[in-house]
This record gives structure tokens, sequence and C-alpha cells, in this order.
């Protein structure tokens, strides 16, 4: 079977997460630059809630818009209770706003261009979007190589299944541990998740 170079590396480093690499396969990471927006909206979807439920949220979303790519002009003139209305909670429904208005008003630009810092303090700025959020956006739109989130349910799951933290271990237990993945932890992750997926 065919691995990355970074896949290799990691199989080398873990024993434990190279029996996972090698049950999972090659797993090719995409990380999506383009739609910031949508990717900062499916990330708030999917906060506490499973990947299935987040998935079928966002879609519904789209299909009321006609959209396959959501835009900050979709939420232009809707209210946060209609936004609400969608299938959300009204905190998800306010930080979807509150994105859309700092979007439209070019306050939020090219996030992907901004240092670690002014990310940081950009994203965290906005109501509801949290660590975790902007570890996601790291990921999934910049395509940062070396992140872990300890505050990621699916991944302390993971972690406890195979091993490698014993369940209900402080979360710096976690961080911890991921630190022998570095410089790709991101790659890790993404292993990790679909053992839960």
């Amino acid at each position: 079977m065919k691995f990355s170079k970074k896949e290799e590396y990691l199989r080398n480093k873990d024993y434990k997460l190279k029996k996972i690499i090698d049950s999972n396969g090659h797993i090719v990471f995409k990380p999506n630059k383009k739609n910031q927006f949508d990717t900062l909206v499916e990330i708030v979807i999917s906060q506490f809630i499973s990947t299935s439920a987040a998935k079928s949220i966002f879609v519904k979303i789209k299909d009321n818009f006609a959209t396959s790519i959501l835009h900050e002009k979709h939420f232009e003139n809707i209210s946060v209770e209609e936004i609400k209305n969608l299938g959300l909670s009204k905190n998800k429904a306010k930080t979807i706003k509150e994105l859309s208005e700092l979007f439209l008003s070019k306050e939020l630009k090219n996030l992907t261009a901004l240092n670690d810092h002014d990310l940081d303090q950009k994203l965290l700025s906005v109501f509801g979007i949290g660590p975790w959020s902007v570890n996601m956006f790291e990921i999934f739109c910049i395509g940062k190589l070396n992140v872990f989130s300890s505050k990621d349910a699916g991944l302390r799951l993971a972690m406890n299944n195979y091993k490698m933290v014993k369940h209900g271990s402080d979360w710096s237990e976690y961080d911890k541990f991921a630190e022998v993945w570095s410089p790709y932890k991101t790659i890790a992750c993404l292993h990790l998740w679909k053992t839960v997926d």
C-alpha cells in the first residue's frame, strides 16, 4: 500500500498510529482555501454535534439557498431567528449572522493570508468562535499540517479507543501524547477521525 511521506513519518514515529494508518489506507488531505465563509459556516454547524448530523444540516441550509457554496450575501437580509429556523441553535445562528456581517463589511477578508496571532484575534473576536473552531479552520481551510485539538471529542474518543490516552484523562494528556506526531499532527487527526466517523 502506498502512503504519503507524512504518513510514512507517522507510521515510524508511533506504532499505535501505524496500526490505524495501515487499516485506513492513504488519506488525501485537501484543504479548501477558496470558500472561507462556507468553511466557517460548516465548522460552526459542526460544534458539539456528530459529523453526520452536521452534514445533513449543512446540506439542508445549502438546499434552502439553492447553492453548492454558501456566501455571506445569503445571510445579508435575514434575521438570526430566520437562520435559526434552518435547523440551528440560537447561538449558532447568531455566530453565522455575525460572520456574514464581518465578511460583508470586508473586515474578514482573506484569512489565509494572516499570521497565527492575527488569525486568532480576528476569529476569536466573533461570538461563538472558540479555539476548536480556529483549529478546524487552520486544518480544513488553510491546510496547516501541525494542528491538533484536544478539545475535539472525536479525537479524544479515537485516542481512548486505541489506548493512547486513558479515558477521562485531563485534556493536557491528549496534547502531550500528540507531540510525538509533530510536525504532522493534522495528518494524524485525519486518520483518528476516520476511525470514529
